[in-house]
């Protein structure tokens, strides 16, 4: 292997590291939700994105869910992401609010960090 290779190849390294990185912040890894909540894996990713913000963009919810995949899903799919999880929290007191030409914003979040524990 030459040096360019060799060098192609530890860049890439860092930048894959770098995604991660980037991925976690946008939804961060923190939280693990109660079972009563029945929230999917892919579920839970966009509550946590809600919770690592105050509002959270369509954008960055496509982004936190499917990441560097070059085939997003129309924009669309964050609708039905969040109408499934309203459904979900709503028993439990907690809420998503649409905030026009924003995103979205969990309300009541405090009650789901009093339930992680």
């Amino acid at each position: 292997m030459n040096i360019i290779e060799r060098n192609l190849r530890d860049e890439n390294d860092l930048l894959r590291e770098r995604v991660k990185q980037l991925e976690s912040a946008l939804a961060p890894d923190v939280f693990v939700f109660p079972v009563k909540y029945r929230l999917t894996g892919s579920e839970m990713v966009v509550v946590r994105r809600l919770m690592a913000t105050e509002i959270a963009s369509p954008q960055s919810i496509i982004l936190a869910l499917y990441g560097n995949r070059a085939d997003y899903p129309e924009p669309g799919i964050v609708n039905v992401w969040i109408c499934k999880i309203r459904k979900k929290l709503k028993p439990h007191g907690i809420n998503i609010q649409n905030i026009w030409g924003q995103g979205y914003r969990l309300e009541n979040r405090n009650l789901i960090t009093a339930a992680v524990g």
